[in-house]
C-alpha cells in the first residue's frame, strides 16, 4: 500500500527574506548600462520584425539578421559581467564532494575557461581574416565587425579570468580559506 507523503510546504516568507537580502546588496555597475542598452536594442528590434510581420504582413528584411547578431553580442558581453561577479550556472552540489580538494577543482574549471576563450579568440581571427571582403545579407556592413566585436568582448572575458586564476593562485600561496 502506498504511503501518502505530506505535500512539500514552501516557506514563502524565508524565500522573500532570501531575495530582500540578495536585492539590497545587487550593485549595478556601468557595465549594466552597457548591457541594458544591447537588451533594449535588441528587444527594439524583434518588436520591430513582430509588428511588421504580424501587423502589417509585410516584415521588415534586415531585422532578422540583425536580432541575431545583437543576441551574439549580448552573450559574449552578459559573460564578462557574469564572470566577473561569479553568477554563471553552476553545478553546485559537485562542491560538496572535493573538500579541501575544491580550490583546485576552481582553478581547474578557471584554467579550462581560459583555454575556451583563447580558442574562441583564434578563431575569431581566423575568420575576420576570412570574411574580410563579406558584406553581411541584408545590413550594409562587413561581417567581420561582428568577429572584430565578439573577439574584443572575448579579449575581455579573458582578462577577467586571468585576473580571477592570478588571484586565486595568490590566495592558494598564501593559505586563504576565504575565495574571491
Amino acid at each position: 500500500m502506498p504511503q501518502n507523503k505530506p505535500p512539500l510546504e514552501i516557506d514563502f516568507d524565508a524565500l522573500k527574506a532570501e531575495d530582500d537580502v540578495y536585492f539590497r546588496t545587487y550593485r549595478i555597475t556601468v557595465a549594466d548600462y552597457g548591457l541594458l542598452a544591447l537588451f533594449s536594442l535588441l528587444f527594439g528590434v524583434v518588436f520591430l520584425q513582430f509588428f511588421t510581420r504580424y501587423v502589417l504582413n509585410d516584415s521588415v528584411a534586415w531585422t532578422e539578421e540583425a536580432a541575431r547578431y545583437l543576441l551574439i553580442l549580448l552573450g559574449f558581453a552578459g559573460t564578462i559581467r557574469c564572470q566577473a561577479v561569479g553568477s554563471h550556472i553552476a553545478l553546485e552540489f559537485v562542491d560538496k564532494y572535493y573538500g579541501r580538494n575544491l580550490r583546485w577543482v576552481h582553478i581547474f574549471a578557471l584554467a579550462a575557461t581560459f583555454v575556451l576563450f583563447a580558442v574562441i579568440i583564434w578563431s575569431a581571427w581566423g575568420l575576420i581574416r576570412r570574411t574580410s571582403f563579406q558584406q553581411m545579407v541584408s545590413l550594409p556592413f562587413p561581417k567581420y565587425y561582428l568577429h572584430t566585436a565578439v573577439m574584443i568582448l572575448t579579449i575581455g572575458n579573458l582578462s577577467v579570468v586571468t585576473y580571477q586564476i592570478i588571484a586565486r593562485l595568490k590566495q592558494l600561496t598564501r593559505g586563504e580559506n576565504k575565495w574571491i
